[in-house]
């Protein structure tokens, strides 16, 4: 209950009960050279705050996307300071192990900077595969000791299931597997990569940005037959995305065992927080539900709940969600306990 009443003030400012939130964004360069928002309570020095490094996700918006900077106000808006870098391999949709050494060294960089919050309390918070990435992050020696709080949500365990999954799920939301395409279909046909990569590209941002006028169809209609015909049979059956997700698979080597947590974590320190939407079309709650199982194993410190008040990225209206509000309010209480121990 402790957990849930720590939570409760932001979920309502996050749910859109609390206006006219007074928090002050700074656009800040760290010194790195990385671009970052600065989030905090207007009025209140950084520097006796909290500390939340929140990892944006993989959309072409990146740091600009307005869900990712509500979050963050939200959290400012709770007395947080928040540290919204840019990954700027991440913004581009790209699925590259060297974002995991990029996390870490933000991990490393950020309590560095001693005014951006009070140098002892920094938790991460990310979804996705940039949660996979960042608990990987946080196993190695240079920044697992700097955090104090972890959550994860919508992540993964295992990249090689995950992509099996979103392969699956194409008919319930494209995304997911569009990202694989643009980023894995090269190695499987190069030259049928070089006509449709592009499409790839654009239809993960036709249905990232849900623009009014998809762009793909008009690309696609410029490349060859050859290249039409199989985009048509990739969009019409189920049999042949399987077969294609396997085949990127066999081809890939080992990036799915370095992308995946389930090899990395035994170092891990921190505990973690795990949130899954129940319905969740990209990656599994499956998967969480295994980093749960490792983590108990582990004798790591953990909390698991799913929740039908999110699916993949995006919250749902919560007075139409009422019975998945108690799974956010323990996550994301027992992150905010942690952090605040």
């Amino acid at each position: 209950m402790k957990a849930q009443l720590s939570a409760l003030p932001l979920i309502l400012a996050y749910s859109g009960f609390i206006k006219n939130k007074k928090v002050e964004q700074r656009e800040i360069y760290l010194p790195s050279g990385t671009r970052a928002f600065h989030f905090f309570p207007l009025g209140k020095n950084p520097n006796s705050l909290p500390g939340i490094y929140i990892q944006h996700g993989m959309s072409v918006m990146g740091i600009d996307d307005p869900r990712i900077i509500d979050l963050s106000i939200n959290f400012a808006h709770c007395n947080f300071s928040v540290i919204l870098p840019e990954l700027n391999e991440v913004k581009g949709l790209l699925i590259d192990p060297k974002t995991i050494s990029h996390i870490q060294n933000l991990i490393f960089e950020i309590p560095t900077v001693k005014h951006l919050y009070n140098g002892e309390q920094f938790g991460y918070l990310s979804a996705s595969f940039s949660g996979g990435m960042g608990l990987i992050a946080a196993s190695r020696n240079t920044a697992r000791s700097n955090l104090k709080s972890m959550m994860l949500i919508g992540s993964y365990c295992d990249f090689n299931d995950t992509v099996k999954f979103v392969f699956q799920n194409y008919d319930k939301d494209t995304y997911g597997v569009l990202v694989v395409l643009y980023n894995m279909f090269r190695r499987l046909s190069p030259d049928l990569n070089n006509e449709l990569e592009h499409v790839f590209y654009e239809a993960a941002l036709d249905n990232g940005l849900r623009r009014p006028e998809p762009l793909a169809p008009k690309l696609l209609a410029k490349t060859s037959k050859n290249a039409q015909n199989f985009f048509k049979e990739f969009e019409s059956s189920e049999s042949f995305r399987k077969k294609l997700g396997d085949d990127i698979l066999g081809v890939v080597g080992d990036l799915p065992t370095q992308l995946s947590p389930f090899y990395q974590i035994k170092s891990l320190k921190s505990p973690v927080s795990l949130l899954h939407g129940a319905d969740d079309p990209v990656i599994s709650p499956l998967e969480s539900g295994k980093l749960a199982q490792i983590f108990e194993m582990l004798d790591i410190t953990y909390t698991f709940r799913t929740s039908t008040a999110l699916t993949h990225g995006d919250s749902l209206p919560l007075h139409s969600q009422i019975f998945g509000v108690p799974a956010l309010l323990e996550t994301f209480g027992c992150f905010i306990d942690w952090l605040n121990a």
